[in-house]
């Protein structure tokens, strides 16, 4: 009997251990950035979002000016940094299908605005 309750642990623990890999497997990174100057952009592998599919992200947000945000909002998204503050932010998000804008809300009406779909 106590083999099979081995057995049995070690299985769930495998089992478990898998399902976190994936879970992580699963999850694609995206960087922001704002500032120093008037600019705001959102890349994935080095290429500006414009479309996505529907998933788990792992964002990391570089806001370089106290004069900008980086707001990132859509269907149960909103994440921010603030004004007058600068430094690095990570955010995990599931993004749903629709239309997302990342901007700086001191600036937007300026041209500090960008709009992407995930599918």
């Amino acid at each position: 009997m106590p083999r099979i309750r081995i057995l049995l642990v070690a299985a769930i623990a495998v089992l478990t251990l898998a399902v976190a890999v994936k879970a992580s497997a699963q999850t694609t990174s995206l960087v922001g950035k704002v500032g120093p100057g008037f600019t705001i952009t959102l890349t994935k592998s080095g290429k500006a979002v414009k479309t996505l599919t529907a998933g788990s992200y792992k964002i990391t947000v570089s806001d370089k000016s106290p004069s900008h945000n980086f707001h990132l909002f859509g269907p149960g998204v909103n994440k921010k940094t603030s004004v007058g503050g600068k430094g690095t932010s990570v955010w995990t998000v599931k993004l749903k299908k629709g239309s997302y804008t990342y901007q700086c809300d001191i600036h937007f009406a300026s041209g500090m605005i960008a709009h992407f779909k995930v599918k």
